[in-house]
């Protein structure tokens, strides 16, 4: 009896751990941390690689947005209709230098804000 007890409690926990990991990831900057093979498998909804003459960038809110700058790459989750974002605000310190490039976030097709 003892055994299945412990064997509860443990999933518990294991399903709180996993029931909170979103909530703390959300809106986080994953440096060089999504592999190709994420991308292709649906965790990255979208790559956009910035440039010299990227001056903006234009998400849809809900899309998480794998951006690749020079050799180097970071994820945003867009969880908001934030209009007023910068990517530099976002991007790993010093990876856009001094660079300032808006991000519109659109509302999603389903129109809910």
């Amino acid at each position: 009896m003892k055994p299945r007890i412990l064997t509860v409690v443990a999933s518990l926990g294991l399903m709180s751990a996993f029931a909170a990991a979103p909530l703390a990831l959300a809106g986080q900057p994953h440096e060089d941390s999504l592999p190709e093979a994420a991308h292709r498998s649906g965790s990255v909804d979208r790559t956009i690689a910035i440039d010299g003459t990227t001056k903006w960038v234009n998400v849809t809110e809900g899309e998480t947005i794998r951006f690749l700058v020079g050799g180097k790459s970071f994820a945003w989750i867009f969880d908001s209709y934030d209009q007023g974002k910068d990517l530099k605000q976002i991007a790993p310190k010093g990876m856009l230098g001094d660079r300032s490039i808006k991000v519109y976030v659109a509302a999603p097709p389903d129109g809910r804000l």
